[in-house]
């Protein structure tokens, strides 16, 4: 590994974040995400590069470039690098099916990749595309064949049923995350998130007759992530 890509994965792994993209200023993002581009066209010339990385470090590595991709995943994120991230998921769970951060990481991507289409559903709706709140795991209340009618409409749209598609594959990796890591003790509060993130999208895009089912699971992890020391729910997940 040349002497500039390893300080550029460097800069990726141990730059003004840390690891963490979520509070970059708009310079250090275009930087990073330059720096992502770069280190990715390196692996795409040589496949070798990514010998020299330990497993834990590379998935760690992916997962850094995952998070730079979907920094505004409304907009849809950076298609060139998600796309490159969900390839190495991919490549990583042919060899071990059951690794639980590929799992892991697929899952986000999935979920990340239907939040363009969901903010476009909660903004129709006049709400918040991270609009989470107790109040959207509420019983919907006496029910008409006319409103049945309406929602079963507009369960069936364009937007509703892409986001369906977008978020069964985010589920079932995740679901299957959370398994692995059940049975190895290894359950993290963040999984554990993110599955109940997921359960809500899906719940918020099904029908009203089906959706307690996917709020009540999500209400499930939710606890769980609640009850692990030392791990702190999201601000919207605390509601």
């Amino acid at each position: 590994m040349d002497i500039d890509l390893a300080r550029q994965i460097s800069s990726l792994e141990h730059g003004p974040t840390d690891g963490d993209v979520s509070n970059m200023d708009a310079a250090s993002s275009l930087a990073s995400l330059q720096n992502a581009r770069s280190v990715i066209a390196a692996v795409e010339r040589n496949p070798g590069i990514r010998a020299q990385f330990g497993s834990a470090r590379w998935l760690r590595l992916v997962d850094i470039l995952q998070q730079l991709a979907y920094e505004d995943p409304d907009a849809g994120g950076e298609v060139d690098i998600a796309l490159w991230c969900e390839r190495q998921w991919a490549t990583q769970l042919q060899n071990d099916a059951d690794n639980e951060t590929a799992l892991q990481g697929l899952g986000h991507a999935w979920l990340m990749k239907s939040q363009r289409t969901l903010a476009r559903i909660y903004h129709e709706q006049g709400s918040s595309s991270t609009d989470t709140s107790s109040s959207s795991l509420s019983h919907n209340g006496p029910r008409t064949r006319a409103t049945n009618n309406r929602d079963t409409a507009r369960v069936n749209s364009e937007d509703y049923v892409e986001a369906r598609d977008l978020l069964r594959p985010a589920l079932e990796s995740l679901d299957r995350a959370i398994e692995v890591s059940d049975m190895q003790g290894t359950a993290s509060g963040e999984l554990l998130a993110l599955a109940t993130e997921a359960y809500i999208s899906f719940g918020n895009v099904s029908h009203p007759r089906d959706n307690e089912t996917y709020y009540q699971t999500a209400l499930r992890l939710l606890r769980r992530a609640s009850q692990i020391q030392g791990y702190e729910l999201v601000p919207h997940l605390e509601q």
